[in-house]
């Protein structure tokens, strides 16, 4: 079984700060478009609850269809 990797927040190094922010983004994006937390975490390679944790559910809304 493969290990789960965390995510770890940045100190110091102003880029991967940066690039932390625009991963969250494109996180967020999925997930108001409707991929489930864990198709996210399998290909991050984390585990699914540390996807939920960045974005509650309750708190993203998905994006209405037209």
């Amino acid at each position: 079984m493969s290990t789960k990797k965390k995510f770890k927040k940045a100190k110091g190094d102003p880029i991967v700060a940066e690039l932390d922010s625009i991963k969250r983004l494109l996180i967020l994006q999925l997930k108001t478009s409707g991929v489930v937390a864990r198709d996210i975490a399998s290909a991050l390679d984390v585990h699914e609850s540390v996807v939920s944790r960045l974005f509650g559910t309750r708190r993203v809304k998905r994006l209405s269809s037209r």
